[in-house]
């Protein structure tokens, strides 16, 4: 039966679609709300936060294309003249608390057994910004609920052509080291198989860790993180998200665990983690390198922006000592898409790690729980740290098996013949 009321017309089918409607609706409005109320107070936390949990703005590498890329780093109290500087490099949308936000962090061993460290922000990121007017407005809306300008500008290729040899001549500038080790998570690992392939002098990556980093997926499309991609692509237009998202870390709206899920596995990290990586880590998503990433969700393959390059099939190019490290719980960078990966590799030291219960650990680990979860620390970082020993100049396999047992989870690979000392060096 019709109603009719002024000049509108309603039947009894779409009154009932109201309720459901405006609940779907709320989460948005909560966060719109929360985010005028909240925003100018998550900014300035920012700004004065402890140094683990600020921007990073110790020291800036500057681009070749126009950007300050802000680093910090962390000195060893008993430096090692034998092991070369680590570069930890984080995810897109991200920034480099992404390696602090909890204690007794990858950082803060690394340094503890004798290695430089530097951490930076990727450009559109942290303390990085443009050079000139559009930075200066830039860095004014960072603290707004709408997009910086030119933010759909730069892609994945960008940061492999500019943002990588920026730091690499940056970490030489200050340690005097040609080559570094290169730890990287998502993103911040998977750019660094085209600068391998195909970057300009790939022979200062000593060593290569890639942590939820696949450059292939096993299974394509993937239909929903490509429905995410394009919704993010669209949104992004027009409103900041991760300004958005600041506000949660004091106060969460319900039906957020789906999103949740693809960055972590809730029962891995702890609640003080994931209210930090909303107020201090989380950043908004270049559209340029969405779009990009759009093509790898859809044909499994990572490409070129211009769809020219086709980086998964140069793989077998790279014949860096590699370490890849994934979890049984990650939807984003599952185990098969990263063993896919390692098989496509030239090198004869390759490696690979599953960390979940069935290979002897507490937790299954998602994408983000490599780093965050609060047994990382005990599981995951004295493994890592003991396959860096064992690859820096003058180290021997012998005595990195001596230190420790990797019998408690999945390795692929072969040992690789005693590390030798570069002549550069």
């Amino acid at each position: 039966m019709a109603r009719r009321q002024g000049t509108h017309r309603f039947d009894d089918a779409s009154l009932g679609t109201w309720p459901r409607t405006w609940a779907c609706c709320r989460p948005g409005l909560f966060l719109v709300a929360l985010t005028l109320a909240t925003a100018p107070g998550c900014a300035s936390l920012r700004r004065f936060a402890d140094r683990d949990l600020a921007p990073c703005r110790e020291s800036f590498a500057e681009t070749a294309d126009g950007w300050r890329l802000g680093v910090r780093r962390y000195r060893p109290a008993r430096p090692d003249p034998g092991k070369l500087p680590v570069v930890l490099c984080h995810g897109l949308g991200l920034n480099a608390t992404f390696w602090t936000i909890t204690d007794n962090h990858l950082p803060g061993q690394l340094a503890g057994n004798g290695y430089e460290v530097f951490v930076f922000d990727l450009r559109g990121s942290g303390g990085s910004h443009r050079i000139g007017h559009l930075g200066q407005v830039n860095r004014v809306l960072r603290e707004a609920p709408v997009p910086e300008l030119g933010n759909g500008d730069w892609t994945v290729d960008d940061l492999v052509r500019y943002d990588i040899p920026a730091i690499l001549d940056h970490v030489r500038r200050l340690t005097g080291h040609e080559r570094i080790n290169w730890v990287g998570h998502s993103l911040g690992g998977m750019m660094m198989y085209p600068f391998l392939e195909i970057g300009d002098r790939p022979e200062r990556i000593h060593t290569y860790v890639g942590m939820g980093a696949p450059a292939l997926l096993a299974i394509a499309p993937q239909t929903p993180m490509l429905r995410a991609n394009r919704a993010l692509q669209t949104l992004t237009r027009g409103v900041s998200t991760s300004r958005m998202a600041r506000p949660m870390q004091l106060l969460r709206p319900p039906g957020l665990g789906k999103v949740d899920r693809f960055y972590f596995n809730a029962d891995n990290v702890d609640r003080r983690t994931i209210s930090r990586f909303y107020g201090y880590t989380l950043e908004d998503l270049g559209r340029g390198a969405l779009k990009q990433l759009e093509v790898y969700l859809a044909t499994g393959h990572l490409v070129s922006a211009d769809g020219s390059i086709d980086y998964a099939l140069l793989l077998p190019r790279i014949e860096t000592p590699t370490l890849l490290i994934a979890g049984e719980g990650d939807i984003m960078a599952d185990v098969p898409s990263t063993l896919m990966t390692l098989n496509g590799l030239s090198s004869p030291d390759k490696t690979l790690w599953v960390y979940g219960r069935k290979h002897g650990h507490v937790d299954d680990y998602g994408h983000c729980d490599l780093v965050w979860s609060r047994h990382a620390p005990r599981e995951i970082f004295p493994e890592l740290i003991d396959w860096l020993d064992a690859r820096q100049p003058g180290a021997t396999i012998s005595d990195h098996l001596q230190r420790r047992n990797f019998g408690n989870r999945e390795l692929v690979g072969p040992l690789p013949p005693p590390a030798q000392p570069h002549p550069r060096e």
